[in-house]
């Protein structure tokens, strides 16, 4: 995406004219900028973090002649994502798996649910199925690469699954 794709983007979302927001974009841009010259750093809550961080000096070998030359250290600007950005980019671009829940402890309840942040902790998006032996099966769509946070949702009791270790919260955690 150009600069002028993203102004475009921006104006069509906020309903602000293109030069407008054009304009908006560069004056941030050249603000960003400045400050990285100045030695600031800019953080943006939820986003990431611009900083200039000096570099190490280095041995190259010299391209005009046998020897190795030193390279000084360079002042070079940084992006830093947080863990939000992160995360996002994780559940749109992650590659998509299958994940198997089992639960055993539960041979004469009426209904069971895998609940977790994944399905916003509600117990009716994704209800297990009875198997002949009273153990209760399901499978959810989800991202590798992350680490579920889940309980069983058991006739109206949450209870952490025994197979894997939970946290302090008793909320079990599952590394996908």
């Amino acid at each position: 995406m150009t600069k002028e794709e993203l102004a475009c983007e921006v104006a069509e979302r906020t309903g602000v004219s293109r030069k407008d927001t054009r304009t908006v974009l560069t004056a941030l841009l050249e603000t960003i900028t400045e400050r990285l010259c100045a030695g600031e750093t800019i953080y943006l809550r939820g986003f990431g973090c611009f900083e200039s961080k000096e570099g190490r000096k280095r041995r190259a070998r010299d391209p005009q002649g046998d020897g190795i030359i030193e390279i000084p250290p360079r002042i070079r600007p940084v992006f830093r994502p947080y863990n939000d950005l992160k995360q996002s980019i994780q559940a749109k671009l992650g590659k998509k798996i299958k994940v198997d829940f089992l639960c055993l402890t539960a041979k004469n309840a009426i209904k069971v649910s895998v609940v977790g942040k994944f399905n916003n902790w509600n117990e009716n998006r994704n209800p297990m199925q009875r198997l002949p032996d009273g153990s209760w099966v399901a499978e959810i769509d989800t991202v590798s690469g992350q680490t579920l946070k889940y309980k069983y949702w058991i006739d109206g009791k949450l209870e952490s699954d025994p197979a894997f270790p939970a946290d302090s919260n008793g909320n079990t955690m599952r590394q996908i």
